[in-house]
């Protein structure tokens, strides 16, 4: 079975007709969006690569007659329909994933030594706890297997296993979230609020990768607008809800939390960080350029905004703005993030907003790594 995995976004230039009209005016110009920077964000191989992995990972490479055409690193071409439309936000009419997971053959099958199934079950039931922590860390290439994820899933339950093995059983988890079953491992982790905080934190952090599927993206929202009284595992959801931020309910409630004067600093710049794929929105941008040139407006919010202003970077509007601040603000913090902006670092950007991205062999590396 296919897993579909990872970020959904909207692909700008997919289709025409229901954009809005300033990207649109953008793009006659020849000017890149948020879609374009993503695109060489994905591009710049300047992370150490991950293990290798059993699972043949697809990149979209087309959308043709509402189809989204995908690339393999075994060399197949997959051709999947357009995912959730949104034409209520006006956006384009068809959303497909940016990577495809599908079970594939073990890059390790040439050498001679490698964890073979039978290993890796009894491995995973070790009694040492630090050689099941390892196992669980070995198993993310197999995950797709059942022989790897029903013993994981067991240690995700397990109230008797130590908490930070069930984190790290979470983690790798969230490759395989195309599976309904570890969707609802992960959301009665959530559910159940005597769980430890750590644990449920990384579970709302391990559905980035399935915000694709509508009870998940609406466990998320309802997390961060009312049900979730633990302020770092609230977080955890806004940071999971940055994949869904191209759709209009998700991107609304990110900028709701952005706007309000009552949150907490940091889970403000928590849903600014969540809301930069949306860059390419004129109500996104319209909001962090408000923030920027807010005076009264909190100093590390400002600066955040700023940086996600380099998404938005060839806007001519946005372009004045921070050649302005650039040139003339009296504060050296801003000016120095005006100009990184204008010249973003890439391999900052994306680990600043979480991003995930691809490796130029066609690895991928999940921003739940770095959490």
């Amino acid at each position: 079975m296919i897993l579909k995995a990872m970020v959904f976004f909207s692909l700008a230039g997919l289709a025409g007709q229901g954009w809005c009209a300033e990207l649109e005016s953008l793009r006659a110009q020849g000017l890149p969006d948020a879609g374009s920077i993503m695109a060489q964000i994905q591009q710049q191989p300047q992370l150490p690569q991950p293990p290798a992995t059993t699972l043949d990972v697809c990149v979209f490479t087309e959308f043709r007659n509402n189809k989204c055409h995908f690339r393999c690193e075994s060399g197949a071409t997959l051709i999947e329909p357009a995912v959730r439309p949104d034409f209520s936000s006006g956006e384009p009419a068809g959303a497909c994933a940016t990577h495809i997971f599908r079970p594939g053959p073990s890059p390790f099958a040439q050498f001679n030594k490698h964890i073979d199934s039978s290993d890796l079950r009894d491995l995973l039931r070790d009694p040492n706890p630090e050689v099941r922590k390892a196992a669980v860390r070995a198993s993310r290439p197999y995950i797709g297997n059942s022989y790897a994820q029903d013993p994981v899933r067991e240690i995700l339950g397990d109230q008797n296993e130590r908490t930070d093995i069930r984190v790290e059983a979470a983690r790798v988890l969230s490759y395989a979230t195309g599976g309904s079953r570890v969707r609802d491992e992960l959301t009665d982790v959530i559910r159940y609020g005597n769980e430890p905080r750590e644990l449920r934190v990384m579970a709302y952090k391990a559905l980035w990768s399935a915000t694709g599927h509508s009870r998940v993206q609406d466990l998320l929202m309802d997390a961060v607008r009312y049900s979730e009284k633990d302020r770092d595992a609230r977080r955890a959801a806004i940071w999971a809800l940055f994949s869904a931020s191209n759709n209009s309910r998700p991107q609304d409630v990110l900028s709701d939390v952005l706007r309000s004067r009552n949150e907490e600093e940091p889970t403000r710049v928590e849903a600014l960080k969540s809301l930069y794929n949306a860059m390419g929105h004129y109500r996104v941008k319209d909001l962090m350029t408000d923030l920027v040139r807010d005076s009264n407006e909190r100093k590390p919010v400002r600066l955040a905004a700023i940086k996600a202003l380099s998404g938005a970077n060839n806007d001519s509007r946005v372009k004045s703005l921070l050649e302005d601040i650039m040139e003339r603000s009296s504060d050296t913090e801003f000016r120095l993030a005006a100009i990184e902006a204008l010249s973003p670092d890439l391999a900052d950007i994306r680990e600043y907003f979480h991003l995930p991205y691809k490796l130029e062999n066609g690895g991928f590396v999940s921003p739940i790594e770095k959490e």
